[in-house]
């Protein structure tokens, strides 16, 4: 895919959104009230924290897994 292609699908996308943000504001759907939109924000920030949480539990399990199929188990003797 050529680069004005991506340009054009990119412009097309961002039309497409900012009509259908603009639909649902007008249909009544998107509550555009300041505490609405706080609310909102702290459900996005506690998503993030969350998946960052789950991110990094998933990084260490897989570094602890790694780290012990590493070792040698140990010689019988």
């Amino acid at each position: 895919m050529q680069l004005h292609d991506l340009t054009r699908m990119g412009i097309a996308f961002a039309v497409a959104l900012l009509a259908m943000s603009h639909l649902a504001i007008d249909a009544g759907v998107v509550d555009v009230s300041s505490g609405a939109i706080a609310k909102r924000i702290e459900i996005a920030q506690a998503s993030l924290s969350d998946a960052a949480m789950s991110q990094h539990q998933l990084a260490s399990a897989v570094q602890a897994r790694t780290h012990h199929s590493h070792q040698k188990p140990p010689a019988i003797e």
